[in-house]
């Protein structure tokens, strides 16, 4: 490495003795340097030695070390001492050159510091120059803007005529700002100040107004018109598409700018471009609301009224939407167009489509008021919601419910009906039709508005709440008697005193007109628990308040007590099983033959409760408890009633025919004959299929004459059989025709009413409809009658259908048993107790007359109370039975002669003729019974050759006894030519079949 170095006077280079010279100073410098270090190493050795002896090593080593290097200095400087001669003076001069250039600085710095100070003076007297132009500024500033504020209010007044709220708003916010800020301290803008404070408040006041206008009246107003649209073809659309035509232009435009303005205003839009409306009439109803909303909650933010028109709109909601029924009630009224059904149902319909355009409104209204309390950090009340909403609508509804279904009279009503008089002893007077109370009634009742009498809390507190809420309407003059004043009574900012709310009605309240509104309230309800997102299990307000008076007033003190005191009515009643219906009432229920009164007033109500069921699904279960609980007492009440008519006195008389059907036996063999099964499945196909003729009779599967008459030789064996030796007297019989007839109206009953608990079990399983499909649908889809309840019905229908079974068997029984007695009454008696009179031997005996007598009697009463079908069940097979009757009869005669003969004969024919008129059928089983007795007048031989030529048409028993009779009376007492023609007898029935049947 080179290096230079330059003289500080002439700026030449040095030499390299100079180099050398600088480089032996540095190099001393260094060894001064090293040798300090050398030095300390030495202090270290000699501090360790341990013996003197070394330590005089160690200095004699330094030394030497010593001598060594000072030869070496000393030679190095006598080498170059002319260099360090050059290099000495060189150094005083630079010293000198530095002290005088310190000396120069220092006279620089003492004069900038005299310049600073002279700059300080000047200074001081620029800023006051400058303070006082400021000032100067400022005042003319004060005066523009005082005169700016004067014309504030005649702005303010000139934008709220335009209805530009925002304009009027931002003048109003800014001018406020100004005085309670810059201007705050100015005494003489008090008044004005004052001035703009109250028109701050009156442009609230219009701008709350015109909001409750735009989400009441409009929206309501809207959703009215849109109805009436929907349901009304009487608009001249011509005309309104002529008007549409001229201004659609303007129209269009309009509408674009409304549009562009509110996208305006969803960012950071300009005041002078928000407020483009000049006619609101062009803008489309929607748009125009969007407008006008978003416009006036933006006003109140710049107003900071964001908390206070919250609470308003917050607490006013009830009485806006109690004013909205009250305007829509009085237009349907004075329309007059309450549509062809029920009126109340199409107010409810428009109220809540009202209720849902509000809620919408309300729903576009909390979103402007979301974004505008963000905008403007509003701290206060945050917004209500939707639910608080639909929690005012459903108080509103239940006002309205309360109006019509008339629940402030249901105490009155309720002690009417516990004042209910045991029925009399007439029980027509009780199943009479009432006759239907005044509708006029008073529009205002005062008994129950101011005070609330004793009971519960609970009915306490909810009475005192209907009346509460029943008068927090305002008038219609709310809006001019506050000045534009948006808030309600409750808040404090409404002068005017609370009225009653007026009763209004579009119809006459009545508590059963639940029936007509339930479903499509349910729909409502439905979609209002949508709307507040209620839990399941959680029903809404409304929801509970109908619940509540569905079951304890309208159930439970109406419909359910009613059918109650009719089936108590019954049981203390026993004319009510002996009043049959008018014909004007046959003929109305499309039948042919009367049914009991009782019966038919019962089956009214059961219609009522499923029409209830129809009407009210969701209570299907408890109505159907109710019923089943009732039925089964009707029931009790039923077998009474049977058991009174058959047994009449004590329970010692016995009525032969009943005894029968006790057995089992007997009742199981007569329902398995052809003619039963035939009867009652005729009896279901007439059911199933109305257009047969009701007198038709078609068994299900044709049977030939000889399988009708092995069939009626069956039943009459079995019954000769079951009556044995014994007799039956004068009180083992139903005499009286009158009790035959109740048992056969009482059959009718049972039965028809029998079909109608099973055709309303059966209607249970299908969907219910009642013209409000559209409406129930949703409400009664998870609805369902549970199997149990419809098994107890059909059940039920069975032990009525089985009553009606057993009155028409007993009937049938009985005709048999009054035969078996008149013709066979003195079985004791073993004498020709059938000759009578040989006087008139051309009549039969007198108790067959008796007998044709009584069965014409029964024929007569069973025609008109009985369906044809069963009186032919009753009397067919009867004449098998008489024929046989008869032929026993020849068991207990002595002796046989021709008059017997005759008499008997007559007997058969009297009977033949009256059971042919009753049939409309030649009865050939009785022309048995004239052959047998004419036997009887023939010789033994001649009956036996009788037998080999035509057959036999009888038992062996039968033969046998007219052998005997023919042997007495032919004086044949010769014990083994008895024998012989008894012999004879038996080889002829063994060996030739019988060519006729056993009778």
């Amino acid at each position: 490495m080179v290096f230079h170095a330059r003289c500080p006077s002439c700026g030449s280079k040095d030499d390299d003795d100079t180099i050398w010279l600088l480089l032996l100073l540095h190099a001393l410098f260094l060894c001064f340097t090293i040798r300090c270090g050398f030095l300390v190493n030495v202090i270290k050795s000699l501090g360790f030695s341990e013996t003197t002896e070394e330590r005089q090593k160690e200095k004699q080593k330094i030394e030497q070390e010593f001598k060594r290097s000072d030869l070496r200095l000393n030679e190095l400087v006598s080498r170059h001492d002319q260099q360090l001669t050059l290099v000495l003076p060189l150094f005083s001069q630079v010293s000198t050159e530095v002290t005088a250039s310190r000396e120069r600085i220092h006279a620089v710095k003492e004069n900038l510091g005299a310049c600073k100070r002279l700059l300080q003076c000047r200074r001081d007297e620029l800023k006051k120059m400058w303070t006082d132009a400021v000032q100067h500024k400022y005042v003319l500033e004060m005066l523009e803007q005082i005169q700016e504020l004067r014309k504030v209010p005649q702005r303010v007044v000139s934008y709220t005529a335009k209805r530009q709220y925002l304009h009027a708003s931002k003048a109003l916010t800014d001018a406020l700002a100004t005085l309670n800020g810059p201007l705050q301290a100015v005494e003489g803008l008090s008044d004005l100040r004052a001035d703009l404070q109250t028109r701050r408040q009156q442009l609230y006041q219009r701008l709350h107004e015109e909001l409750v206008s735009q989400v009441y009246t409009n929206s309501a107003n809207e959703a009215f018109s849109t109805f009436q649209r929907s349901n009304s073809s009487r608009l001249n659309s011509s005309f309104t598409r002529g008007i549409g035509a001229r201004r659609s232009t303007d129209r269009i435009e309009a509408n674009a700018r409304v549009r562009k303005a509110l996208a305006e205003m969803a960012q950071n839009f300009d005041l002078d471009k928000a407020e483009v409306i000049e006619d609101a009439d062009l803008i489309y109803p929607e748009l125009s609301m969007s407008y006008f909303v978003a416009i006036i909650v933006e006003s109140f933010g710049m107003l900071h009224k964001v908390p206070d028109s919250l609470e308003t709109l917050r607490v006013q909601i009830q009485t806006e939407l109690l004013n909205v029924v009250r305007q829509t009630t009085q237009q349907l009224s004075l329309s007059g167009e309450t549509g062809e059904g029920n009126p109340l149902l199409m107010l409810l319909e428009i109220i809540f489509k009202q209720f849902k355009a509000i809620a919408k409104t309300h729903t576009l209204l909390l979103k402007n008021y979301l974004s505008v309390g963000q905008k403007y950090s509003v701290v206060g009340p945050q917004p209500y919601d939707l639910t608080d909403f639909w929690a005012q609508a459903q108080s509103v509804l239940q006002l309205l419910l309360t109006d019509y279904l008339d629940i402030q009279n249901a105490a009155s009503e309720e002690s009417a009906q516990t004042g209910f008089s045991e029925p009399s002893s007439n029980i027509n007077s009780y199943f009479l039709r009432r006759k239907v109370p005044s509708t006029k009634r008073s529009m205002f009742k005062f008994d129950k508005s101011s005070h609330v009498g004793g009971g519960s809390s609970n009915n306490d507190s909810f009475k005192e709440h209907r009346r509460n809420a029943s008068d927090a309407s305002v008038d219609d003059n709310l809006g001019a008697q506050l000045g534009g004043s948006g808030k309600g009574s409750t808040s404090g900012l409404f002068p005017h005193e609370k009225k009653q709310r007026e009763k209004l009605l579009i119809c006459t309240p009545d508590q059963s007109i639940i029936t007509k509104v339930y479903l499509p309230l349910m729909g409502y309800i439905k979609e209002i628990e949508n709307f507040m997102k209620c839990k399941p299990g959680q029903p809404c307000s409304l929801h509970d308040f109908l619940d509540n008076y569905i079951k304890d007033t309208f159930l439970s003190k109406g419909h359910n007590r009613n059918l109650q005191l009719t089936i108590e009515s019954l049981s203390k009643n026993q004319d009510a099983w002996r009043t049959i219906i008018s014909p004007e009432e046959i003929k109305t229920l499309n039948l042919s033959r009367p049914l009991l009164q009782s019966t038919v007033m019962v089956e009214r109500r059961l219609m009522e409760t499923k029409n209830l069921i129809q009407d009210l699904p969701c209570y299907s279960e408890d109505l159907l408890k109710m019923v089943c609980a009732l039925l089964k007492a009707y029931r009790e009440i039923c077998q009474a009633a049977y058991r009174g008519i058959v047994q009449p006195d004590s329970e010692d008389k016995r009525i032969y025919s009943v005894a029968w059907l006790k057995d089992e036996d007997i009742s199981r063999f007569l329902k398995t004959l052809p003619n039963w099964t035939d009867l009652k499945t005729s009896s279901q196909k007439s059911r199933h299929n109305r257009k047969l003729h009701r007198g038709s009779f078609e068994p299900s599967e044709e049977e030939s004459p000889l399988q009708v008459q092995q069939r009626n030789v069956r039943e009459a064996e079995m019954l000769t059989s079951n009556l044995g030796e014994g007799g039956i007297t004068q009180q083992e019989i139903l005499v009286e025709i009158s009790v035959l007839k109740e048992l056969a109206i009482l059959q009718e009953s049972m039965e028809w009413f029998s079909c109608r608990v099973s055709e309303f079990a059966n209607d249970l399983r299908r969907p219910m409809v009642n013209g409000l499909n559209a409406v129930s649908a949703e409400c009664s889809a998870d609805i369902a009658v549970k199997d149990g309840t419809i098994k107890v019905l059909t059940n039920l229908a069975l032990e009525f259908d089985e009553l009606a079974n057993t009155c028409l068997l007993v009937l049938h029984l009985e005709v048999r048993v009054q035969c078996f007695h008149y013709l066979r009454s003195k079985s004791s008696v073993r004498t020709n107790s059938y000759v009578g009179s040989k006087d008139d031997i051309l009549e039969p005996d007198r108790q067959v007359q008796v007998l044709t007598k009584r069965l014409s009697e029964m024929d007569e009463a069973f025609s008109a109370t009985l369906h044809p079908r069963k009186t032919r069940y009753i009397f067919e097979g009867l004449a098998h039975l008489a024929s046989r009757i008869l032929i026993q009869a020849s068991n207990y005669l002595e002796h046989i002669d021709q008059i017997t003969v005759q008499r008997m004969c007559r007997n058969s024919i009297a009977l033949q003729q009256t059971l042919s008129n009753i049939t409309a059928s030649r009865e050939v089983a009785l022309d048995q019974a004239k052959h047998f007795y004419e036997l009887l007048c023939m010789q033994p031989d001649e009956i036996l050759n009788a037998l080999l030529e035509r057959g036999t048409q009888f038992s062996e028993m039968q033969l046998l006894n007219a052998l005997q009779l023919s042997c007495k009376s032919f004086g044949i007492t010769d014990a083994n030519q008895l024998a012989s023609y008894q012999q004879k007898l038996s080889d002829i029935l063994g060996a030739k079949p019988s060519k006729g049947v056993v009778v």
